[in-house]
């Protein structure tokens, strides 16, 4: 009696695994797979098709959608690896060299250990060092700077130039190896601060002198690599800083001369230019009309304040074309050349002042 409840429960067991049997809907058989009943050695009662309508557009695009969502879906839970950023984090289960073994295909012992407090062995800037270079018959200083492959402020600032007229035939130059501009430490400077104002950082200038800390003194000489000179600064040593006011005859130079009237040795603190009245006058430089009027010595006069400390006079003219307070442009026309004042003839009286002290305007002109 056990053994036929034991060989009962066996078969029912069996049963409840077994496949369906082929004529059970799930397994219906389109006509195509019947007729591969023909070629078989044995015969069986035919099947008959159930009729199935055919998926229309919309029915199909619907099952395509389903299908290709449960795939992503399966493919995000059953991937080996998260999709999200959560793939760059290593799990606590296991082991974090073998992880990164197993991610990037390789052994850790291919790959150096460091210390991340180790700093990162750059070399932002070579230590500074010059050569020297002998001046030829046609040189210029834009010339040199393109040979060496260096801006002019860097040629300029370290041979300490203060005119590109001055540059002579035979004249030694230090070249350095890199553009920049040396530069002497003030009282109250730090290196954060004269990193800021010449944006220069402040590793580079580290590196550049050799320095191995922050701490600097006044009077300490430093060569900022790639800084560069004010415009202004680069104009007037270039000689582009102003312009003439106007084309003339030059009659009357700067410096120690004869009075045209009483013949008394006096100085002349500007240079004089011959042209006939009426003729336009230029502003030399950009800057602000400072003041304007009559004076019995110079007769109608304008004066320009300019960047840098500079003004500029213009003297002796027949009209002032602008008033104080206005803004002008180089090259601007802000009055007309006249005979005013202490003069012998129609000119123009042109001086230039820097911080108040007068200035040989042939040292600034531009040619």
């Amino acid at each position: 009696m056990m053994n036929e409840l034991i060989r009962k429960q066996h078969i029912h067991q069996r049963r409840r695994f077994a496949p369906l049997p082929l004529k059970t809907p799930r397994f219906r058989l389109t006509p195509a797979v019947q007729n591969l009943n023909t070629f078989s050695g044995w015969t069986k009662p035919a099947i008959h098709p159930v009729p199935v309508s055919p998926l229309n557009f919309k029915q199909l695009l619907v099952m395509l959608v389903i299908s290709v969502t449960v795939a992503l879906l399966g493919g995000l839970v059953f991937s080996p690896w998260p999709a999200g950023p959560e793939r760059f984090m290593l799990s606590e289960l296991t082991p974090v060299s073998a992880q990164l073994t197993a991610y990037i295909g390789q052994s850790l012992t291919e790959t150096p250990q460091t210390d991340g407090n180790d700093p990162i062995p750059l070399a932002l800037t070579e230590q500074f060092a010059w050569q020297t270079y002998r001046v030829r018959t046609g040189d210029t200083l834009l010339g040199i700077a393109k040979t060496f492959n260096l801006s002019i402020d860097a040629i300029i600032a370290l041979n300490g130039i203060q005119s590109a007229r001055s540059l002579k035939s035979g004249s030694i130059l230090k070249i350095p190896n890199m553009d920049g501009i040396p530069y002497t430490v003030k009282r109250g400077d730090s290196l954060s601060k004269i990193s800021k104002t010449w944006g220069v950082p402040i590793e580079a200038i580290l590196d550049a002198n050799d320095l191995t800390s922050e701490v600097i003194s006044p009077g300490t000489q430093l060569f900022l690599p790639g800084a560069r000179l004010s415009s202004l600064e680069l104009k007037r040593i270039m000689g582009n800083l102003f312009m003439y006011p106007l084309n003339g005859k030059l009659t009357s130079l700067f410096g120690w001369r004869n009075d045209p009237f009483t013949g008394v040795r006096r100085f002349h603190a500007a240079i004089d230019i011959a042209q006939d009245i009426g003729f336009p006058v230029g502003a030399s430089m950009d800057g602000r009309v400072s003041a304007t009027g009559y004076n019995s010595v110079y007769g109608n006069y304008i004066i320009l304040s300019h960047d840098g400390g500079y003004q500029t006079m213009y003297a002796h003219l027949s009209s002032i074309l602008v008033k104080k307070g206005d803004r002008v442009v180089q090259k601007q026309r802000i009055g007309e050349v006249g005979n005013t004042g202490y003069s012998t003839g129609p000119h123009l009286h042109f001086a230039i002042f820097k911080n108040g002290r007068a200035m040989n305007p042939l040292e600034l002109l531009g040619k």
